[in-house]
């Protein structure tokens, strides 16, 4: 069975949506060619237009934030940014063994609250923790 034959979307000629280099959202005609699956291969194949849009707004939530992060020091405060669902607020907590997959680590709780700060908080909990008031 080849790829073609496995997945379920995009199939030839499906319409897709993808982030440009320039962060903006465009669409293509699934035809197999090395642009489409080199996308597919990035995560950047995206059904709507509204799931390529709200991917690129991660993605930049994400670089903003980054911005005042520093890489993980065993053995030292490593803070980051976390919901509680239970009451649907953002919390700032810190590790000093553990590194975790995709978290994005600051060097103090301060560091932490000024990238919500300049990001906004309503837009870390759509676009981090896919949470809406």
């Amino acid at each position: 069975m080849n790829v073609q034959e496995k997945q379920k979307f995009p199939q030839l000629g499906d319409e897709y949506w993808y982030i440009t280099d320039g962060g903006d959202v465009d669409s293509f005609g699934w035809e197999f060619v090395e642009f489409d699956l080199s996308a597919q291969a990035m995560g950047n194949v995206y059904k709507t237009e509204q799931q390529a849009q709200f991917a690129a707004e991660k993605l930049k939530v994400e670089a903003e934030l980054r911005k005042y992060s520093r890489p993980f020091k065993e053995d030292e405060n490593n803070f980051f940014i976390q919901t509680n669902s239970s009451h649907n607020n953002i919390v700032i907590d810190a590790d000093d063994y553990s590194q975790i997959q995709g978290v994005i680590y600051f060097e103090s709780q301060e560091k932490a609250q000024q990238a919500i700060q300049s990001v906004g908080e309503e837009r870390v909990k759509k676009y981090i923790f896919g949470v809406e008031d």
